[in-house]
């Protein structure tokens, strides 16, 4: 009875998401996150009766940031792993590793947004900042 009214709570609490309201919330499926589980030590919900996951606000950013560097920066799960380590989930989150920022990945320049083309200068300015963002990366693989 206990369990069951500590369930109860979790659910009603809003600091507690289920990973059915994540992953709506981050337009994944859920076997992606419980594979991210596996993959990522970092990411790990609570988890009570049944296995029943709540996810806790460190959680829901590190999904985020583990989705923008998969998905935005196409950098792959090792990759991620490399970039991670062994750091806990509070100092990833607090980490100055600029892949990590918010909006990181929003603030680079995207090929659309360059509105003409035929212009080699902002075309050549542009490939220089992904070489140097390549870079950067790259550097930050080898630690």
């Amino acid at each position: 009875m206990y369990l069951i009214l500590n369930i109860r709570a979790l659910k009603s609490n809003p600091k507690f998401k289920t990973i059915t309201v994540v992953s709506k919330e981050f337009n994944l499926p859920q076997h992606v996150l419980r594979f991210w589980e596996s993959k990522f030590v970092q990411l790990s919900p609570l988890k009570l009766s049944g296995n029943h996951r709540y996810y806790r606000k460190a959680d829901i950013e590190l999904i985020r940031y583990i989705k923008s560097l998969l998905y935005d920066d196409c950098i792959s799960i090792k990759g991620v792993q490399k970039i991670f380590g062994n750091q806990k989930i509070n100092k990833l989150i607090k980490n100055t590793n600029p892949l990590l920022l918010k909006g990181s990945s929003s603030q680079r320049p995207k090929i659309e947004d360059i509105p003409d083309l035929k212009d080699n200068k902002k075309i050549k300015e542009f490939c220089r900042e992904i070489t140097k963002e390549l870079q950067e990366i790259k550097n930050l693989l080898k630690k």
